[in-house]
C-alpha cells in the first residue's frame, strides 16, 4: 500500500475543521464583545452561544463546498485567498439563514458581519502560515511524492521543470525512453517502455506516473495504465499535440463522444458573467453619478485651453467576439491624422502638455467607464487594440484573438505585469497577449479585485515604465 501524503488525510481534513471552527468561536466571541462589552462577553450568554454553535455547524457544508486549498502541492497564495473569501461567504449565508428561523433569540445586526470580518482574517493567516510551512518542509525533503516520466523527454519537459520545484514536494525518479535526453533536463535513464511494469513492481514508493503514449507503443501504455489502477499509483497523461495547445484544456461531451476543449473560460459560466457584470455597473454607475460630472468639467476646460477640438476621443476597436465599438478616452493628442494608425511614444509631439500628463497618471482612461457602464467593455480584462493593429498582430502572433474571448477592459492582467502602453518590439506583443490568454483562462473574481489594486498602487507609485 502507498504512504498516504499529508493531502489525502481524513485526520488532518478532520483537525483542519475542528481548527476552523475554534477561530470562528473565537472571531464570533470577539465581536461580541466589541459590540456589546467585555463583561457581558465573558459571561457567554445565550445567544452567543446559539451563534458560535450555529456558525461552527455551518463551517461543515461550507468546507465540503469549498475545501481549503493551502494543503494542494501546485498552488499559490492569491487562489488560497480567494478560497478563503467563498468559503466564508458560504459559511456566513448558511449561518444568517439558520438563524433567520430563530425568532425568539435577540440578535445584533451586526455580530455576524462582523465577526466574519475577523473569521477572515484569522482563517486567511491560518492558511497561509499552514501554506508555507508546508512548502519549507516540502522543500527539505519531507512529504514528498515519487514520480517517474516516461516517453519524449521534449513532449514532458514541461512538466519536469514543474515537478522540479522543490517546494512542491515531488522527486522524480528518472525517465523511461528510447529518445535523447536534453542537456537541460538532469534526470536519470531508467530504461524503455517495456521496462515501466518492472520497474514499478521493485519500487512501492512511485506514486505518480507521467506517461506520453508514443507511436507504435499502445499496447504496452495501456498494460503500464492498468498496472498503475491496480497498484495505487496516479498516471496521468500527456497528450503528444500539446505543443499547440494551452496549458488548461477541458475534458467536455457532445452525446456519448468525449472531447477535448483548447481551454477553460470561466466567464462562459452564466453566474460568473453576472457577478462580473453586477460589479461592473455597480463601480462604474458609482462614479458616472458622482465624481465623473466634475472631472469632465475640470478636465475638458484645461484640454480646450490648451488644445482646440473636442473633449472625448473616440477611436474604433474591437471587444467581444472581435465586434467594434467606439472607445471614449479625454483627448490627450493635438487633433491629427495618424490617431487611428500610430500608438503614442514617449516624446511623441503630437501630445499637449496636460495631455501627456493624463496619460501618465491615466486620467484620460476614466471616459471608458461610459464604456463600461453600457456594455461594451469591463472594469478588467485585454486592453483593446486599434483596428490596424488588431490586423497586423492577428497574423503574426499565434492565438491573438484569444482575448477577444471576453470584454476588454480598463486595465487587465497584461498591464499588471508592465505589458502597458507603447510595444517597440513583436515580442513585448506576444508576452501581452499571453497574459491576456493567461486571464481569460484562469479568471476568478477574486482576480479581478487584485488587478484593480495592483493597477492603482501602480499609478501611486508612478513605477509603470511606458506610461506615455
Amino acid at each position: 500500500m502507498k504512504i498516504r501524503n499529508i493531502e489525502d488525510s481524513g485526520i488532518v481534513k478532520t483537525i483542519i475543521t475542528c481548527s476552523d471552527m475554534v477561530l470562528l468561536a473565537t472571531s464570533y466571541w470577539l465581536a461580541f464583545a466589541i459590540t456589546h462589552g467585555l463583561d457581558l462577553a465573558y459571561i457567554l450568554p445565550l445567544p452567543l452561544k446559539i451563534k458560535i454553535i450555529i456558525g461552527a455547524l455551518a463551517i461543515i457544508p461550507a468546507a465540503y463546498i469549498a475545501p481549503p486549498l493551502f494543503m494542494k502541492r501546485i498552488i499559490y497564495g492569491d487562489t488560497i485567498i480567494g478560497r478563503t473569501i467563498y468559503m466564508v461567504a458560504l459559511q456566513t449565508l448558511f449561518t444568517l439563514s439558520i438563524m433567520s428561523f430563530i425568532h425568539p433569540v435577540d440578535f445584533s445586526k451586526t455580530d455576524i458581519p462582523l465577526g466574519a470580518c475577523i473569521f477572515f482574517a484569522f482563517l486567511s493567516i491560518e492558511r497561509m502560515v499552514c501554506y508555507h510551512i508546508l512548502k519549507r518542509s516540502r522543500s527539505k525533503g519531507r512529504n514528498l511524492r515519487y514520480v517517474v516520466l516516461a516517453g519524449s523527454p521534449i513532449a514532458l519537459m514541461n512538466i519536469y521543470q514543474t515537478l522540479s520545484n522543490h517546494s512542491f514536494g515531488f522527486k522524480i525518479q528518472g525517465i523511461f525512453t528510447s529518445k535523447e535526453i536534453p542537456d537541460e533536463m538532469k534526470i536519470e535513464r531508467l530504461g524503455t517502455h517495456e521496462e515501466i511494469i518492472g520497474y514499478l513492481e521493485n519500487r512501492y514508493e512511485v506514486t505518480d506516473l507521467y506517461i506520453v503514449p508514443e507511436p507504435g507503443l499502445t499496447r504496452e501504455a495501456k498494460e503500464v495504465f492498468r498496472y498503475c489502477e491496480k497498484h495505487h499509483i496516479r498516471c496521468y497523461i500527456v497528450p503528444l499535440f500539446l505543443d499547440f495547445l494551452t496549458k488548461k484544456m477541458v475534458l467536455t461531451h457532445q452525446g456519448n463522444t468525449m472531447l477535448l476543449s483548447a481551454r477553460n473560460e470561466p466567464l462562459e459560466d452564466p453566474l460568473n458573467r453576472f457577478i462580473k457584470r453586477m460589479f461592473d455597473l455597480f463601480i462604474s454607475g458609482i462614479f458616472l453619478l458622482t465624481l465623473f460630472p466634475f472631472i469632465y468639467l475640470i478636465v475638458g476646460l484645461i484640454i480646450k485651453h490648451q488644445s482646440p477640438g473636442p473633449i472625448l476621443f473616440k477611436q474604433k476597436r474591437n471587444g467581444l467576439d472581435g465586434r467594434e465599438f467606439a472607445c471614449l478616452k479625454f483627448r490627450s493628442m493635438h487633433v491629427n491624422d495618424d490617431a487611428d494608425k500610430l500608438q503614442a511614444t514617449e516624446h511623441d509631439p503630437r501630445k499637449f502638455k496636460f495631455g501627456n500628463f493624463m496619460r501618465k497618471t491615466n486620467i484620460d482612461e476614466l471616459p471608458q467607464l461610459i464604456n463600461v457602464f453600457k456594455g461594451d467593455m469591463s472594469l478588467v480584462g485585454p486592453r483593446p487594440h486599434m483596428l490596424l493593429h488588431n490586423e497586423q498582430y492577428s497574423q503574426l502572433i499565434d492565438k491573438y484573438m484569444v482575448r477577444h474571448l471576453v470584454k476588454p477592459g480598463i486595465t487587465g492582467w497584461a498591464q499588471c505585469q508592465g505589458f502597458r502602453g507603447e510595444t517597440k518590439t513583436l515580442e513585448q506583443m506576444e508576452n501581452r497577449v499571453k497574459a491576456d490568454i493567461w486571464y481569460v483562462e484562469n479568471w476568478t473574481f477574486t482576480l479581478d479585485l487584485r488587478i484593480i489594486w495592483r493597477t492603482a498602487m501602480n499609478m501611486i507609485k508612478r513605477n509603470e515604465e511606458n506610461a506615455y
